[in-house]
């Protein structure tokens, strides 16, 4: 590895060829920080701080359950 990056600073180039290696090794770079967070979030679920279903949130006062009123 050590090699071929001494082998790339020392080979000539124009400014196209500096540019599309700086611009695959950038892409590389993100493309592999993307991967790796996408996988670091498998397996756990969403977190939600507020209810998702019809009727589970309170409006205007307190949700009073069925067997409190009685």
């Amino acid at each position: 590895m050590k090699n071929e990056i001494d082998q790339l600073l020392q080979k000539e180039m124009d400014r196209r060829a500096f540019l599309k290696h700086v611009g695959v090794g950038f892409a590389v770079i993100t493309g592999a920080a993307a991967v790796l967070k996408t996988l670091n979030g498998l397996g756990t679920a969403p977190k939600t701080s507020t209810p998702n279903a019809y009727g589970a949130a309170v409006y205007g006062g307190q949700k009073l359950s069925f067997q409190s009123q009685k």
